[in-house]
């Protein structure tokens, strides 16, 4: 029997134990810790998840990350927990985010092939020849059991444009057969950034801000600007969505869409691209935000590579 551990050590810290290629066990560290949203640290700490797991010989243990910000942190990290299980045989690339996204959404489905559409709020980073970064934001994938193919990626080095006078810029390039866009618009998740600056609301509160969106027009003592900005960010990311699925279905016929990535927690918008595309045959990843990853990085790494 082969039993396989995921970790993801981005935010939502989570572990992820398969047995056979099947998902056993999944859990997230902050329902132990009770700290929001919480993040492996490279600071020594004990992760309650990994007592469940400590009678258990893996055979390989699979790291999923959100991107190549600092690998002294991460490798720090990735020693802690092999410490705590007492093993050290495992593979880590911070570069396959989004694909990760992509795998965990297609194997809770039930689709024999899809195409995977990806937002989040940062993915994969991107060092250009003048040393900006940029974080990947959207990609786009056809996957089915034998293989997983990228059409389109792109990338931004705009968290935020609320506050900033910028002249727009996009290029446009070929990279090893994916078509790739560099952009310094803020897109993607970045764009609940810029609203939730805009209603001085703090980050991580982007749930708040969708939900608040319902309220526009109804009667409530809420503040009618508050929820004119929670509206205004929910059709703006709605259109964007709108023209990504437009472009996904450019590649493939495939009918079949699987959502991923930390946006499409946006239920109310999820609905609505349902609504808007009747044709089409959705699938929601049911752990879009980096959580997931941990059970993409099993899926993905025994399957595929």
């Amino acid at each position: 029997m082969r039993k396989i551990l995921g970790v993801n050590i981005s935010h939502n810290c989570s572990f992820a134990y398969f047995e056979n290629n099947i998902l056993k066990e999944y859990y997230e560290e902050d329902r132990f810790n009770k700290i929001k949203h919480f993040m492996a640290t490279d600071k020594e700490y004990q992760y309650e998840v990994l007592k469940k797991f400590k009678n258990i010989e893996f055979d390989k243990i699979y790291f999923a990350s959100y991107g190549r910000l600092s690998l002294l942190k991460e490798n720090k990290i990735i020693n802690n927990i092999l410490k705590q299980v007492n093993y050290k045989n495992y593979f880590f690339n911070p570069d396959n985010h989004h694909i990760l996204h992509a795998t965990s959404g297609y194997y809770f489905s039930n689709f024999e092939e899809a195409l995977a559409i990806i937002t989040d709020g940062g993915g994969e980073i991107y060092i250009n020849q003048e040393f900006q970064i940029f974080q990947a934001l959207e990609s786009i994938f056809k996957i089915n059991k034998k293989e997983i193919n990228c059409f389109f990626k792109r990338y931004s080095n705009k968290r935020s444009d609320y506050f900033d006078d910028f002249t727009e810029k996009e290029n446009n390039l070929k990279i090893n057969n994916i078509d790739v866009q560099f952009t310094n618009k803020t897109i993607g998740g970045f764009k609940y950034l810029k609203y939730l600056q805009k209603a001085n609301m703090p980050e991580n509160t982007e749930g708040q801000l969708m939900g608040l969106a319902a309220y526009r027009g109804k009667e409530t003592d809420l503040d009618k600007n508050l929820l004119n900005i929670a509206y205004e960010a929910q059709e703006e990311t709605l259109k964007d969505r709108i023209k990504l699925i437009q472009k996904a279905i450019t590649y493939s016929d495939c009918k079949n869409i699987i959502l991923s990535g930390g946006y499409h927690l946006n239920c109310a918008n999820n609905f609505k691209l349902v609504k808007h595309f009747p044709k089409l045959n959705f699938f929601i990843d049911p752990i879009p935000y980096d959580a997931g990853t941990a059970v993409g990085a099993v899926f993905y790494y025994e399957n595929y590579i």
